[in-house]
């Protein structure tokens, strides 16, 4: 995939980027704001179509893509959001990304310590190994890519399964059992400060992955989550192995107006430390949608995500007291 990006770059046709301004611009006219609640927009026909090819990769083959050329130069950045909002609810139904309600993530360095269990890695400006998102789509948008560094890195979770499944089947196994994961504070009233979630799962012809290393080391600060084992240890220094072996992961640069779109539970994600020079530095804004293409979930995840089904509404980190009305319904009759 390396040495053919079209297989997975996509420029936004001309017409696609127009439709999608000029309803932003009318849409922030009448006052519009990103809301939850905003349903589906109607009238941008070529977008949903733009939308729906994109959809039909994110839920098959290859589970990801990058767009390029996403409309990022209006004067006004509330015009770039929200034509991102807007093309956002054509792809799925967005969900909060943290306790703040955020609605579009700012990956930006803001001096956060992805050492402490309480911050958040999007918030720095070091290297992140791979991992997934607690929602089903990931977008991120370019706004201003960092002076140096900040490469984006993606490998098939299927593929690095399917390595283990050749080389060492016995501690494959192991990351088939559930593996305690720190909530990092972000649990509901009355919740457990952690979650037992498998690495690998199955659930008839649904396939997932689910892998935060740090999350789950995190979790051992609470005396009520079970004690890591050797087997456990030995199984994601084996995972390790493989996600840094050469050529196994597609690293890429985002560009300025680069919307890049996984699926989260078929490809992990990761990005190397970046710098910044003077004056405004490295920004994508990031969405988090559940998406009616998703996979099956096994019971595990339900305390996590709020909803297992496939292509039900389910995800994202919220408020306290904030866990929505609408979680298990069908994406599909949303909006």
């Amino acid at each position: 995939m390396a040495g053919d990006e079209q297989q997975w770059r996509i420029p936004v046709p001309p017409e696609v980027a127009a439709e999608l301004t000029h309803s932003a611009r009318a849409a922030l006219a009448a006052g519009d704001r990103l809301n939850l609640a905003t349903p589906k927009p109607h009238g941008l026909d070529l977008t949903e179509e733009f939308a729906a090819e994109l959809s039909r990769r994110l839920a098959g083959s290859p589970g990801f893509a990058v767009v390029e050329g996403f409309p990022v130069d209006a004067e006004d950045p509330r015009e770039t959001e929200m034509a991102y909002w807007l093309f956002g609810l054509l792809l799925g139904r967005p969900v909060t990304q943290s306790r703040k309600a955020d609605l579009l993530g700012r990956v930006e360095d803001r001096g956060a310590d992805i050492t402490s269990p309480v911050q958040r890695g999007y918030e720095s400006s070091a290297a992140l190994p791979f991992h997934a998102d607690r929602t089903d789509v990931i977008g991120l948008l370019c706004v201003r890519p960092a002076v140096s560094g900040g490469l984006s890195r993606l490998v098939s979770s299927k593929a690095v399964h399917d390595v283990l499944l050749h080389e060492r089947p016995d501690l494959l196994e192991e990351l088939y059992q559930p593996f305690p994961n720190d909530r990092r504070g972000e649990e509901q009233p009355g919740q457990a400060p952690w979650s037992a979630i498998p690495v690998f799962s199955r659930v008839g012809t649904s396939f997932a992955m689910r892998y935060l290393r740090r999350f789950i080391e995190g979790s051992q600060r609470h005396p009520s989550a079970p004690r890591l084992t050797e087997g456990q240890l030995a199984a994601m220094a084996a995972l390790d192995e493989v996600l840094d072996r050469p050529g196994v992961s597609l690293d890429m640069e985002l560009r300025r107006g680069d919307l890049q779109l996984i699926n989260n539970f078929h490809i992990l994600h990761a990005r190397t430390a970046f710098a910044d020079g003077g004056g405004r530095g490295r920004l994508l804004l990031r969405l988090w949608l559940a998406f009616a293409g998703s996979p099956e979930l096994p019971e595990q995840y339900a305390s996590l995500y709020g909803a297992v089904a496939a292509g039900s509404y389910r995800g994202g980190v919220w408020p306290p007291g904030a866990v929505p009305a609408e979680f298990g319904r069908p994406v599909s009759a949303l909006g």
